[in-house]
């Protein structure tokens, strides 16, 4: 028996060629997957970085905005600047953020308060301090009101008292003594409360029987609604990068008690209250 040594050659050649074809399709597709699953981590990575980049920018741009209500904020109480002033305010700081004032743009048309107590009063300024010379024009007062649930008198009957004052001559007078009451006997828990026009009112509001909640007051002049004056909205908004943020806070215009704790009186001499003699050691 002879062996074909030629034949035996080219049969282990055509297995090697075989086994190569083999392996060839097989690391093609191993290798497209290690880039694929290399693309989507990188994908991954990018947008991790990317929404880090906006945090980051989102919380620079809130303080900003924060930094503006801050600044509207120091020059109204300090300051006593008028509201169209801390409008018009706003500011660049050193690394590229910046804010302006939008208070303009969100006056507040009503009044909301949470609770009326019958042992407390609420009160509602019906005049603008940056002008006292130059009526409103506001009419009418609509006040609607829910009694307290946990209230078991069955009604919350409201009291609307005010005291108002002119303009003569361009020169505001001193307000007068006048109390007008309305006491609703019906349920409705609510009422219009038509003012003059022409007049500056403080309007005080205090319940009976039981606690009012989710007080609103709000106001027309010639039956359009007109914006509370009593409260200011003061409003910044802030930009850092790509990022805008923007801030919003309602407070009564004028802050009555402002100053009246700001300061501290240390004396070693006793207090004295009504008549008698100080006795200091």
């Amino acid at each position: 028996m002879r062996w074909n040594a030629t034949s035996r050659t080219e049969n282990y050649r055509a297995k090697v060629r075989k086994d190569v074809g083999n392996i060839l399709p097989l690391s093609m597709v191993m290798i497209f997957l290690i880039l694929l699953s290399a693309l989507g981590i990188g994908v991954v990575v990018m947008e991790g970085s990317q929404r880090a980049v906006e945090t980051d920018q989102s919380v620079s741009a809130y303080y900003m905005s924060d930094s503006g209500i801050e600044k509207q904020l120091y020059e109204i109480r300090k300051n006593n600047q008028t509201l169209a002033y801390v409008n018009a305010l706003d500011g660049t700081y050193i690394n590229g953020g910046t804010w302006e004032s939008t208070g303009d743009l969100e006056p507040t048309t009503s009044k909301q308060i949470q609770v009326v107590t019958t042992s407390s009063f609420a009160v509602l300024d019906i005049f603008d301090p940056d002008n006292l010379t130059t009526s409103l024009g506001i009419d009418n007062m609509r006040l609607t009101w829910q009694k307290d649930p946990s209230c078991t008198n069955p009604s919350a009957r409201m009291e609307v008292g005010y005291a108002y004052w002119e303009i003569v001559a361009g020169v505001p007078q001193f307000p007068s003594d006048n109390q007008f009451v309305v006491l609703p006997k019906n349920d409705a828990y609510s009422m219009n409360v038509p003012l003059d026009p022409n007049k500056f009112y403080r309007i005080r509001l205090r319940t009976y029987d039981c606690a009012a909640i989710n007080v609103n007051a709000a106001f027309t002049g010639s039956g359009a609604p007109v914006p509370y004056p009593g409260d200011i909205t003061l409003s910044a908004e802030g930009t850092f990068g790509k990022t805008t943020q923007k801030i919003a806070a309602t407070m009564p215009k004028l802050d009555i008690l402002s100053g009246v704790f700001s300061y501290v009186i240390f004396s070693e001499c006793t207090l004295l209250k009504g008549t008698g003699s100080i006795t200091c050691p």
